[in-house]
């Protein structure tokens, strides 16, 4: 720590508009703001500007900002370039602003705050959105160009994940080879133990499936699937439904590859949590007709 004379200078009043820059308080390249969970209550999320100059401005400054439609194309067409998905523009619907329009107090550095409320329910988890906001006007001031915009942009907040327990779950399958495996292994925790499909007296062919009942509404929001650790001709290609009832399925996960080759568990998240009481897995593709498993686990939000 250091100690210098202090510069009476930084704390004079002038209306000097010379080596003095306005730009966005709360610019940090990306400000973030949480989609998942959604809750009821509108949640606020404040900005403002701020002045920088040697000394203080002497007079009132209005600053004006504007949701710039321009700044969000311009990003759009960067991210198309990088082959990275476009963001969509953050709703009307979803957010309103107080005002577009702030004072930084003579004497002061930075202005009033304008407050952006949304609700988290009019957004979709799964879609990426952004709102860009920029100063467009300063007083005469000069608008710092490296931090006249702040970008909004959604985040999907992941809660931690806990083990479903899957005692006492029931679980069914298209098929199961007598004497080589069983079903119930595939819940056992044990790496060594396996299910595996028919092959004999009669080999069935893909689509091979599992299916389990966890007896109650679950969060879901991955499954971890170990494949046959002792053998790698199991399936390589499958999808994920779920389902409240057991009757109208929903996709979970589709066309997703599993390496038999690796013999320890892989991990699928969701999109987003979702509630269901039955899980399908569909094996589609693999090298036999036939296919194995040796784990089969649900990861759930509370």
């Amino acid at each position: 720590m250091g100690a210098c004379k202090k510069e009476e200078g930084y704390l004079e009043k002038s209306d000097t508009k010379e080596g003095a820059l306005i730009y966005v308080s709360r610019q940090a390249n990306a400000q973030k703001i949480t989609v998942y969970p959604a809750k009821d209550t509108l949640i606020s999320y404040d900005f403002g500007a701020s002045f920088a100059a040697v000394g203080l401005p002497l007079n009132n400054i209005g600053v004006k900002f504007k949701v710039d439609d321009k700044a969000f194309d311009s990003v759009n067409v960067a991210r198309t370039s990088q082959n990275l998905s476009p963001y969509i523009k953050l709703p009307e619907s979803a957010y309103t602003i107080s005002g577009l329009d702030v004072t930084i107090a003579s004497g002061a550095i930075t202005s009033n705050l304008v407050s952006l409320k949304y609700n988290a329910k009019n957004l979709d988890p799964n879609k990426a959105y952004m709102l860009p906001i920029s100063i467009i006007d300063a007083s005469g001031y000069k608008i710092n160009p490296l931090l006249k915009t702040m970008f909004i942009t959604t985040v999907k907040y992941k809660a931690p994940e806990i083990l479903a327990d899957r005692t006492g779950w029931a679980i069914t399958a298209s098929t199961t080879q007598a004497g080589d495996g069983s079903l119930a292994s595939v819940l056992d925790g044990d790496l060594a133990t396996f299910w595996h499909s028919q092959y004999s007296p009669v080999a069935s062919s893909y689509p091979h499936w599992i299916q389990v009942d966890m007896l109650a509404l679950t969060n879901v929001t991955s499954i971890s699937m170990a494949p046959r650790n002792n053998n790698n001709t199991g399936f390589t290609k499958f999808n994920l439904k779920g389902s409240v009832d057991g009757t109208v399925w929903i996709d979970l996960l589709t066309a997703k590859a599993m390496d038999p080759n690796l013999k320890d568990l892989q991990n699928y998240e969701l999109d987003a949590p979702t509630k269901v009481r039955f899980l399908k897995l569909e094996m589609t593709e693999g090298p036999q007709s036939y296919t194995h498993l040796a784990e089969f686990q649900v990861f759930k939000v509370k």
